[in-house]
């Protein structure tokens, strides 16, 4: 059965006043048309929603270019199989060194020189078996002096001979690291020896002085702005060694340490000093003595290097636990590339750039022993070095106004390469979007770009208007991609804000407040015409807040909350209102 009232409010059922009841939108509605833009892509990528204009999301092979005021395809991989009888072991360390324009890397037990044909990568070739697996190396004079743990005393090869020996004098260390005159420090692998240092001359096996005592355990050792810098758990010590004795100063108080992996590589590059702490990529600043985060952090890391400009990085994604290179230039963080699964995940990168033209970059492929990866980060002549594909998603769109709904309009593109890198090779554009924080995406427009046809392009997409969220996030895809790439100097969408002032309710009307009113049902409430004001007027006293159903609360079954904004009473013969109640109340509602 249905209610016998027009109106319930407060719980309390009113008939409506014939020709009073209106209801409408609480304002109008502006109907503005805005612009999220994104470009100069400075920062790099990680920011997951929108803050600034020069950073996005993420983006798979999305590389800086004109200067980080564009994006274009990352650097070129190859996987490689290496035809190794000692093999190459994707969970053991790796390092490498240059010696007399040779290029030497080191994994596991084996030490192997790169080689090319025709200029380009051939593979890795045995150069020496190690007595056990490498856990350091240090070049000096003409020695690779090599450091195994307990597994082994250090041992040394000779570069120029190919003679390769244990050392008689020094003892079993876990890191080494190049000091002054070719002498090398060693760190103890017997902590019963105590936290010490010892100097070793590896071309003629000599130790040249008494072990140099530190505070307590050696956590880090490595070459940096001309001295060697070793972390302990109490300190962070300069040292500066050569054969006549060690020097050494504490710099700082060491940075407080936990996880099993904390300074798993501390690396020094570009006059900065990086390091692994507490999951995530840190920087030393000289000015405070201190430790700080730069944005990029991980379950895991598994190894740094500098190339150039730059400083890459091996992580676990936080979420999937899948390897990633990220690569750092000063300005933000790059992802150079990432694994899809098992097979293909990367670690121990290190720098083999000069031999061959097309790999600069080498890191361990996968699980299986042999298998590795090349990058080429700097093209050459005929050779670009570009990958096939890249993909940028911009950050979580939100025009400024996170808390307001919007309707999406329009998407778009701004490609633009004002030097000659252009090609008639076709490259495919593909803009894509997302209401939903990039668990969906929807195609928004695709075009071919050939670089012989001009130097600029724009692509857009109109939405359906379906697309209606408070985030919006565009994904721009570049694909086909063999000599040449346009560059994304721009991303942007077009919005209507949904003012939620003007998607409220407002009704306007006036309730009988008399004694015996005849209901819908034909039937008569009993009620006291000044008891039903007086409630009015004491919900409207109390704020005005209360529960409302609507003339057709029959029928669609919704209660709104509103509150009383305006109140205005009428009393048809005010000389009788002392025995006999005869009024109205007319009513302002506006939906909260």
């Amino acid at each position: 059965m249905g209610s016998p009232y027009d109106v319930v409010i407060a719980g309390q059922g009113y008939m409506v006043r014939a020709g009073s009841y209106e209801r409408r939108q609480a304002a109008p509605d502006a109907g503005q048309t805005g612009r999220v833009r994104l470009f100069d892509f400075y920062g790099g990528a990680g920011r997951a929603a929108q803050l600034e204009r020069d950073r996005f999301w993420r983006g798979v092979g999305a590389w800086p270019a004109l200067d980080s005021q564009g994006i274009q395809a990352g650097p070129r991989r190859q996987d490689r199989v290496e035809t190794l009888t000692t093999p190459f072991d994707p969970a053991a360390r790796t390092f490498s060194f240059v010696h007399a324009g040779t290029t030497y890397v080191v994994n596991g037990t084996g030490l192997y020189r790169v080689t090319t044909s025709g200029g380009a990568y051939a593979g890795l070739q045995l150069v020496r078996a190690l007595a056990a697996p490498c856990l350091g190396v240090a070049v000096t004079r003409s020695h690779a002096a090599f450091v195994h743990g307990l597994a082994s005393r250090p041992t040394i090869y000779d570069l120029t001979t190919g003679a390769y020996t244990t050392s008689a004098v020094a003892d079993h260390a876990t890191r080494i690291a190049p000091a002054r005159d070719g002498a090398v420090l060693l760190n103890y692998a017997n902590i019963a020896n105590g936290p010490d240092l010892q100097l070793w001359e590896p071309w003629q096996d000599l130790r040249s002085h008494s072990p140099f005592p530190l505070d307590r355990e050696v956590l880090a050792m490595t070459p940096f702005a001309g001295e060697v810098w070793v972390v302990t758990r109490g300190a962070i010590w300069r040292v500066e060694a050569a054969p006549a004795g060690i020097d050494a100063a504490v710099a700082t108080t060491a940075p407080q340490t936990g996880f099993p992996d904390d300074l798993a590589w501390l690396l020094g590059h570009n006059g900065v000093l990086y390091a692994w702490l507490g999951k995530e990529v840190h920087r030393y600043d000289t000015a405070d003595d201190t430790f700080v985060p730069i944005g990029l952090r991980g379950r895991a890391t598994h190894g740094a290097c500098g190339i150039g400009r730059w400083l890459v990085v091996a992580i676990e994604d936080e979420h999937t636990g899948l390897t990633e290179l990220w690569a750092w230039d000063g300005r933000g963080w790059w992802l150079l590339d990432a694994s899809i699964g098992a097979a293909d995940q990367f670690r121990q990168p290190v720098n083999i750039a000069g031999p061959a033209a097309d790999a600069d970059l080498l890191a361990a492929r996968g699980t299986a022993a042999n298998q590795t990866a090349i990058w080429q980060l700097v093209p050459r002549a005929g050779l670009p070095g570009l990958r096939d594909t890249a993909t940028l998603v911009t950050s979580l769109l939100d025009a400024g106004m996170r808390d307001v709904e919007k309707v999406w309009r329009l998407v778009g593109v701004e490609l633009a390469w004002p030097d000659p890198r252009g090609s008639a090779t076709p490259v495919t554009v593909t803009l894509d979007y997302s209401t939903d924080g990039g668990a969906g995406w929807s195609p928004a427009a695709t075009a071919t770009v050939r670089g012989d046809q001009g130097r600029t392009h724009a692509l857009a997409g109109r939405l359906p208007a379906a697309a209606r969220s408070r985030w919006l996030q565009v994904r721009v895809t570049l694909s086909g991609i063999v000599d040449w790439c346009p560059v994304i100097v721009g991303v942007w969408a077009e919005h209507t804000a949904v003012d939620p002032e003007t998607r409220r309710r407002r009704w306007s009307f006036a309730v009988q407040c008399k004694d015996e009113i005849v209901r819908r049902d034909g039937g008569v409430d009993r009620g006291d015409a000044r008891a039903l004001a007086a409630a009015l007027w004491d919900a409207w006293a109390a704020g005005g807040v209360v529960t409302f159903r609507d003339l057709d609360y029959d029928r669609i079954g919704i209660e709104y909350t509103a509150r009383i904004v305006a109140i205005r009473e009428e009393v048809a013969k005010p000389h009788d209102a002392g025995r006999w109640g005869d009024g109205w109340v007319a009513l302002t509602l506006e939906e909260v």
